[in-house]
């Protein structure tokens, strides 16, 4: 993983990295940020509707905690101000936005949005999913390797509280089965989430487990 991570542009590792945050909190793993036409990082977020609301520089940070508007996406829009020119930025997630956050985008007049990866928990038809983004332009990573960490991450907290109940896990089982069961037996002892409270960056925290991703990447799940 490490010698991947600086060949990522700056604003998915940065939503990466949020969602790494996400993950030791122990929520919904999945993170945002937003770049300007210079590829700078000019504000990012993290899924915060599961986590309960943190001490004020936490709030300070992300608007929006403990209540169901608080998704990565919403966070970060929350940080640019109302003059910024936002047609001139574009916002990179971890996970396809949702149908909440793509009308958040379509009102505020992103420029463009690009994700990572598709969102396991969202069971919309892709002609749905298309129709959610209106007139902004969306562009996959198209990367699957890194399709393929952002999904972990992304499954990890809800296999770890529901195992194979989990909506996320139970579709993930049907499309993609070798990650799935990754997920589940990381999550019997909360491995990720272990290794990312302890500190340690998303490229070395996931290194041990470079071989068995990088093989679950191989089946081409995008």
């Amino acid at each position: 993983m490490i010698d991947a991570w600086p060949t990522l542009p700056l604003g998915a590792r940065a939503a990466l990295e949020e969602q790494w945050n996400a993950l030791a909190a122990g929520g919904l793993a999945c993170g945002a940020a937003i770049v300007d036409s210079s590829d700078k990082v000019v504000a990012s977020g993290r899924n915060h509707a599961y986590d309960v609301a943190g001490a004020l520089e936490t709030r300070s940070r992300y608007a929006l905690q403990h209540n169901r508007l608080a998704h990565a996406e919403l966070n970060a829009l929350a940080c640019v101000a109302t003059e910024v020119d936002h047609r001139a930025l574009t916002l990179w997630s971890t996970q396809h936005p949702c149908s909440m956050c793509a009308a958040a985008l379509s009102f505020v007049e992103i420029g463009r949005v690009a994700y990572i990866a598709d969102d396991l928990s969202d069971a919309s038809d892709a002609e749905r999913i298309v129709a959610s983004r209106g007139s902004i332009p969306y562009r996959a990573l198209g990367q699957p390797l890194w399709w393929t960490i952002s999904n972990l991450l992304f499954l990890h907290n809800p296999a770890v509280r529901a195992g194979r109940n989990a909506g996320s896990v139970k579709r993930a089982l049907a499309r993609c089965p070798q990650l799935a069961e990754l997920v589940l037996e990381l999550a019997q002892d909360d491995a990720l989430g272990a290794v990312a409270r302890a500190g340690k960056t998303l490229p070395n925290g996931l290194e041990p487990y470079r071989s068995r991703i990088q093989h679950c990447a191989e089946r081409g799940f995008l």
